[in-house]
């Protein structure tokens, strides 16, 4: 762990070191200094600092150069960079690199000051709930409500305390078992539509899980670690895969939707057990018990469309029922639930029904049942249909508001493509907003275009592609920051996981590909000044 209170400064003048120990030392801070970067690495490499304050330009080995070594070995350690030769292009090469923020010499003991407590009191709030919110057993997040909303396969189910449960419902029928569950670490922050966790299958066969929020992980279920096929065994119980407190609760609880079931049984006593296993699966159900009931409860839910009868207790009047509720609603999926001694299969699957099942509560059957109910559509891909051979590579895509203001993104080069992939979803999505956008072609110094960016813009947004050690497709969105010296606006640097194998870093499936777009064109378009969500 970091020490909470020491301070290494490397800066070659020791008149700033010096400044550095007068300011900080009585507020608290133990600094250590050194005019030396070579022997600053040594230190940061031996010792668990707070942060360090690094000078840009020293002989020998500049303070990019200290940043690039210093990343291969320790990949969080917060790093403020103090400069006296303050320019956009050394900024954005060093937020590349994580420096967290930018002080210019000659600078006053309250600018230091700010900027170390700015770095700090991030790391004193997640540890503090953290604490608060350990163990992240299972006992410790109790629900406030026995529904489940759906993101695709991805549930959420709010907890006391106003963190929500999440989980996903995922299909048997691949065969195998859970070999292993990949969930995300406490403090992490998690994006609506893209991965959350992914499980390993036998047979190489790997499940990747969507967030259906927007948050940040306050408890990791760490029993999924110690026996994986609670994800299947029990999904909507001991295997919930992580709670999150959400960031955009209002705005993105409208995609998320109930699993609605009507089960048709005359058999109340079967029906009541039935119900219990489609809701320990996550289905919301309205049960009709007789044939005059069926009708009314389709009334009272009329975004279900998924009607689950039972055979036998209809009798000959069964298939009669199910060809005028799809009569009337041709899109209802019926599923036929029957015992083997059934005398009706051949006049029910006549009315093309969505599945016939023989006892599927008696095994794992009705999951994969559920799961084929339920599948989600892909997204629809964009409309643009005007291919150019070969593609456009993006180095810049600018949005211009209605107010006026700009919003500029600016991509490594080889991100973007003006007629495929992520490049064409983020450009579709501007585009039904009706404001004014423009692309420029690739460079091959992303700092100048920055720094232009930075001059003319509200709001600059740098996409990069790294490998973060998360699965393809997560994102990692940095703390804004004012634009460095001659910038009117923010700078926010969006990091994408790469993909797993060699080519297009960005190359995601096409619903991973949808949602990143959308988180990047909701942080072009929203108000810069507002905190994220």
């Amino acid at each position: 762990m970091f020490n909470d209170t020491t301070l290494l400064v490397v800066d070659d003048e020791d008149s700033i070191c010096r400044g550095c120990q007068r300011i900080l030392t009585p507020e608290g801070f133990r600094v250590e200094t050194t005019n030396d970067a070579g022997e600053g690495l040594s230190l940061a490499a031996k010792n668990d600092y707070a942060a360090i304050l690094l000078d840009i330009r020293m002989p020998q080995m500049d303070g990019i150069e200290f940043l690039e070594r210093l990343r291969k070995s320790k990949q969080n350690l917060p790093v403020i960079i103090i400069t006296g030769y303050p320019s956009v292009a050394s900024a954005a090469s060093a937020m590349q690199l994580g420096a967290v923020d930018y002080v210019t010499k000659p600078f006053t003991p309250k600018a230091i000051t700010r900027a170390v407590r700015r770095v700090l009191k991030p790391r004193e709030i997640k540890k503090e709930r953290e604490s608060e919110l350990a163990p992240p057993r299972l006992q410790s997040w109790i629900p406030a409500t026995t529904e489940f909303r759906y993101w695709d396969e991805s549930w959420y189910q709010p907890v006391k305390g106003g963190a929500l449960r999440i989980g996903a419902m995922l299909p048997r029928a691949q065969g195998g078992t859970v070999e292993a569950v990949w969930t995300p670490r406490v403090g992490w922050n998690v994006y609506q539509g893209l991965p959350l966790a992914g499980a390993t299958i036998k047979g190489s066969l790997h499940f990747t899980v969507p967030s259906p929020v927007t948050g940040e992980v306050v408890a990791s279920n760490d029993l999924l670690l110690e026996c994986p096929t609670l994800l299947w065994d029990d999904p909507c119980g001991n295997g919930w895969i992580a709670c999150v407190r959400p960031t955009r609760f209002e705005e993105e609880a409208k995609n998320c939707k109930l699993r609605r079931v009507i089960l048709a049984n005359a058999d109340q006593a079967l029906a009541r057990e039935q119900s219990a296993q489609l809701q320990s699966l996550g289905c919301h159900v309205t049960i009709a018990e007789n044939l005059g009931s069926v009708g009314p409860a389709l009334q009272q839910n009329p975004d279900c469309n998924v009607l689950m009868m039972h055979a036998d207790s209809f009798g000959e009047h069964g298939p009669e029922l199910v060809a005028r509720i799809k009569a009337a609603t041709p899109s209802m999926k019926t599923v036929v639930l029957a015992s083997r001694a059934c005398k009706w299969e051949s006049t029910y699957r006549e009315e093309k029904i969505f599945y016939y099942a023989v006892d599927p509560f008696a095994d794992t059957e009705i999951v994969d049942i559920v799961d084929a109910a339920f599948r989600p559509q892909m997204p629809r891909r964009p409309r643009n249909k005007q291919r150019r051979a070969p593609s456009t590579s993006m180095g810049r895509i600018c949005l211009t508001k209605r107010d006026g203001e700009k919003t500029v993104l600016v991509a490594e080069k080889g991100l973007l493509q003006r007629d495929l992939g992520l490049g064409l979803h983020i450009i579709d999505r501007l585009a039904d907003r009706g404001d004014s956008v423009e692309t420029a072609p690739d460079r091959r110094d992303i700092s100048n275009a920055i720094e232009e960016a930075a001059c003319s813009c509200t709001q600059v947004l740098i996409l990069l592609a790294r490998d973060l050690g998360r699965l393809p497709g997560s994102l990692v969105r940095e703390e804004s920051v004012p634009a460095p010296h001659g910038g009117t606006g923010t700078v926010t640097t969006l990091i994408a996981q790469r993909a797993s194998y060699a080519g297009d870093p960005l190359d995601f499936d096409l619903r991973t590909t949808a949602s990143l777009a959308e988180h990047i064109v909701h942080e072009m378009t929203k108000d810069p000044e507002l905190p994220y969500g």
